[in-house]
């Protein structure tokens, strides 16, 4: 267990629907003296008393509503006293500008490892010139374990496109620590799998399928270039978007077929981790609080077994940084 103990501290959390609604809950329920849900309007979330409306329902069931607080927006002032803020779509860009209202002890938790973020959302620079730790949870953890989740997801995703793995020649194009768990779950459906760490990697072989699991990137792998040596060889291949960007011009202009048909959001998986049930998102989103936790008290964080990771500025694209 991760036994996560949050007690007097100001935690800054997005609300949102779905099962990543209960981040304010879990906060709460770790005894957080104060647990604010950001609202922000989308295309997803129209309604921002829906938003609240879905984030304070959690915190009522659990009878800790009193230490919840939805609201669409922080006042200047009020960001000195957060201890830790979450990075989420509702809080934006972790900019210099919001660095600089937080206290210098200040945390903030990235909810997922670097390598899964797309680029920008925090400005690594500015909280090291803080002295603001940044916090990653190891999804390898065993509380957290979510790495095999991910790939049951890949599964589903495959098995939404019409897949059947046991018939596939697949290839797997991944270069991130999913690999491992991706090509053993694959085999184990009866699938023929080969892993590539980057599409120019990609042998000459007539596909069936291609699975694309990279980092999101302002530029992905997966483009003109690399779309045009699949299609001269396996121009009938299934591409399937689980992470990372394709570039759906060029596949287009190829006469490539893309699974899933809608382009996820950049830095999202190619079908929301949700579809596991709630027992995952609870799991990364104790994680994420608790590594946050750790790097706030001090203990000491970095190492396979630890529960999460500090993250500093140029170690941030390209994986984690042990403390």
């Amino acid at each position: 267990m991760l036994d996560l103990d949050l007690s007097g501290l100001t935690v800054v959390v997005g609300a949102t629907t779905g099962y990543q609604a209960v981040t304010a809950t879990v906060a709460a329920l770790a005894n957080a003296s104060h647990v604010v849900a950001l609202t922000r309007i989308s295309s997803r979330h129209p309604s921002l008393v829906a938003i609240a409306d879905a984030t304070l329902a959690f915190a009522k069931h659990a009878k800790v509503s009193e230490r919840v607080e939805a609201t669409n927006r922080i006042g200047s002032r009020k960001w000195q006293d957060v201890d830790l803020v979450t990075n989420c779509l509702q809080v934006g860009p972790i900019s210099r500008s919001l660095i600089e209202l937080l206290p210098s002890d200040a945390v903030v938790s990235l909810m997922a490892e670097p390598w899964e973020l797309r680029p920008g959302v925090v400005d690594f620079d500015a909280c090291d010139e803080a002295g603001i730790k940044v916090a990653a949870p190891n999804l390898s953890h065993p509380a957290i374990n979510l790495l095999p989740e991910f790939a049951r997801l890949c599964c589903i995703l495959l098995g939404d496109a019409g897949v059947d793995p046991r018939a596939a020649r697949l290839a797997i194009v991944c270069d991130t620590p999913c690999a491992p768990s991706l090509e053993r779950t694959l085999r184990e459906s009866g699938a023929t799998v080969s892993v590539f760490s980057h599409p120019m990697l990609l042998t000459d072989d007539a596909w069936d399928v291609i699975v694309v699991a990279m980092r999101p990137s302002d530029k992905p792998p997966m483009n003109i270039n690399s779309l045009g040596r699949i299609a001269r060889n396996s121009r009938q291949a299934l591409l399937v978007q689980f992470s990372g960007g394709i570039d759906r011009s060029a596949a287009s202009y190829f006469g490539l077929r893309i699974w899933p048909l809608k382009r996820p959001t950049s830095g999202q998986l190619g079908l929301p981790l949700d579809v596991l049930g709630p027992a995952p998102m609870v799991r990364r989103v104790t994680g994420g609080l608790k590594a946050a936790e750790a790097a706030y008290r001090g203990a000491e964080l970095g190492g396979d077994s630890s529960v999460g990771f500090l993250v500093r500025a140029g170690s941030a694209t390209v994986g984690w940084e042990h403390a």
